[in-house]
């Protein structure tokens, strides 16, 4: 094996060596996995040993803008050549499975999405542990509706990633039957038609600027978080979030948006739930909800040693912080940002 890295190591006799190519074809696969789909294809042109490795990478990365000619040229003549290389690319790949697939396009219009269904379908069946599609319609109030795939389990994902998806309300079911070892959600500027999301493995939630059909509560239960990220606007969620987040969230980021005829009690119970954490941010949070007097019952943030407050308590600043600080014993480290004491 070392004699043969060695020769595959220096091109046409020269004294430098290749080291690159010195690598054995399993970590070069691997490499080439985090590369975009098209630069991955073009390495067939620098050997023949390089001929077929492209068609076995555990990794695809479809981006539209890598096929831009230019800044200025039309998404159209992108997307043409995009899906005749996609196309072809998922019909000669045979990797025995796929590690990752990832898709990035902004669109001025929605009408190319109904070819992307296929693609989603494709690398679904290839059981892959990492799957991220951004897809926005920049001139479109419409967005790509993730597929039902309940008839494709997805028994291997651990990390899920989605900008500008439409989800219905099966997608809360499919976490837990299709994804049972899900361990990071990510959900951005989505479009969501549930309000619940349950699940017994997840690690990691990041739920951002996303939209929704009006409902009572958003309702998270993952026993197993660890890191939480929500921006939540109550215009959707009348009654704010319930949060059943377990022992083990560590590390917490929420950004709240209420209005005016938000209950207070809302943020209070929401508060209550992040008792646990090492490390807070807190966006939005009214000064009434801490000066509340419900808030004598929530448990004292024992493990809390860092916490940042971003445009909290607006009103009866200082007293409403100084509560807070009564329930943060431990607190090491304090970051005020847009903070306006009066």
């Amino acid at each position: 094996m070392a004699a043969a890295a060695a020769q595959r190591a220096r091109r046409g006799g020269l004294s430098v060596p290749d080291r690159l190519s010195a690598l054995p074809d399993e970590l070069l696969r691997d490499v080439l996995s985090f590369l975009p789909a098209q630069q991955v294809v073009q390495t067939t042109v620098l050997s023949k040993r390089w001929t077929d490795l492209w068609r076995s990478v555990p990794g695809i990365n479809l981006d539209l803008r890598h096929f831009q000619r230019d800044f200025f040229e039309s998404c159209p003549a992108a997307w043409e050549r995009m899906e005749n290389f996609a196309n072809n690319l998922l019909i000669l790949h045979n990797a025995p499975c796929l590690d990752a697939f990832r898709f990035h396009a902004s669109f001025v219009d929605c009408d190319p999405l109904r070819h992307l269904d296929r693609w989603v379908r494709r690398a679904i069946k290839d059981n892959p542990l990492v799957l991220e599609l951004f897809v926005l319609c920049r001139s479109a109030p419409l967005s790509y509706q993730l597929p039902h795939l309940s008839s494709s389990p997805c028994r291997r994902l651990k990390r899920l990633q989605l900008t500008g998806i439409s989800l219905d309300h099966s997608f809360a079911g499919q976490l837990r039957s299709w994804c049972p070892e899900l361990e990071h959600l990510v959900l951005e500027r989505c479009n969501i038609g549930f309000c619940c999301i349950e699940s017994d493995k997840l690690k990691n939630l990041v739920v951002k600027y996303c939209k929704g059909q009006p409902a009572d509560v958003f309702v998270v239960r993952t026993p197993a978080l660890t890191s939480l990220c929500l921006h939540i606007p109550f215009a959707t969620y009348k009654n704010g979030v319930s949060l059943d987040a377990g022992n083990l969230l560590m590390q917490a980021s929420v950004h709240v948006l209420p209005t005016f005829s938000s209950p207070i009690k809302c943020e209070i119970i929401l508060l209550g739930s992040l008792f646990n954490v090492t490390n807070l941010e807190l966006k939005g949070f009214r000064a009434r909800a801490v000066l509340n007097k419900e808030f004598n019952d929530v448990p004292v943030f024992d493990s809390l040693r860092t916490l940042s407050l971003v445009s909290c308590f607006s009103t009866i600043k200082e007293c409403a912080l100084w509560r807070f600080m009564q329930k943060s014993p431990y607190l090491e480290k304090l970051i005020l940002k847009d903070f306006h004491v009066i």
